[in-house]
């Protein structure tokens, strides 16, 4: 789907339906912002890690956000470097995307950008290729596949174990609690979801930290189908992330492309 919208030079929203819903915004096929409840955006990012205080960001935002310089409100201010504030913007836009894409995609539907359409507040400049954004995407999601036998997962409730005092000094070991996500780790530290999500791969790893096991299914005797003979089946298909992706756009009822 991006591939497809970069090769088109597309501008406008991206609306992702799936485990995680979300957005990417797009400026003449390049990648511009990406945003979704599942990681942290540019501002948790700023004030959880705290870069920024809370209220510097506060009088930031109520003099540049509604003239769509928010940016420039906060280098002028120097409470961020252009270099620094354009990084912070990067990792936002590919963590995003990373985790609704781990979360799975189901459909995408494209808005194409209108002249009322208010500019993401801390966008990158002049944008990420879609081919980059792909290929580090794909990267992570490799990564995150090895960790899955871990039971490694967003939504999952990590658990300490006994902790030496080397391990302590360790800023995401320090917000494992048994209740807290992984997910709510990354918006507490202020950190991306997937650099926090390799760190508690190294704890579990290490043996400071476990993830429950899943709850093992039960077995089930299977009763001879009606008529047939054959057991009969007890559970519903499980549908594989990213396997429920259908080829080619289609418009729906509003005039929209939708992806598959």
């Amino acid at each position: 789907m991006l591939k497809r919208r970069g090769q088109e030079r597309f501008s406008g929203t991206l609306r992702i339906d799936g485990g995680q819903d979300g957005t990417v915004t797009m400026r003449e096929g390049l990648v511009i912002a990406a945003a979704t409840a599942a990681a942290p955006g540019p501002e948790p990012l700023l004030l959880r890690s705290g870069r920024i205080s809370e209220h510097d960001w506060t009088e930031a935002f109520a003099v540049g956000a509604p003239a769509g310089r928010l940016a420039a409100e906060l280098v002028e201010r120097e409470l961020i470097g252009v270099a620094g504030l354009q990084i912070l913007a990067q990792v936002a836009v590919v963590d995003a995307i990373f985790a609704m894409a781990l979360c799975g995609v189901r459909t995408c539907t494209a808005e194409r950008a209108g002249e009322n359409d208010l500019a993401p507040l801390l966008p990158v400049d002049p944008g990420l290729e879609v081919e980059r954004v792909v290929r580090e995407t794909a990267r992570r999601l490799t990564s995150a596949a090895q960790w899955r036998p871990l039971g490694l997962e967003i939504h999952a409730r990590p658990q300490p174990v006994a902790v030496d005092p080397l391990a302590a000094a360790s800023d995401v070991l320090a917000r494992v609690n048994g209740r807290r996500t992984t997910r709510d780790i990354a918006f507490a530290l202020g950190r991306g979801l997937f650099p926090v999500m390799n760190d508690l791969a190294q704890l579990v790893q290490d043996g400071h930290v476990t993830y429950p096991a899943a709850a093992e299914e039960p077995e089930q005797a299977a009763s001879p189908a009606p008529g047939t003979g054959e057991p009969a089946t007890t559970e519903l298909p499980r549908r594989r992330r990213g396997a429920s992706t259908l080829p080619g756009p289609r418009e729906d009822q509003g005039g929209q492309d939708v992806d598959g």
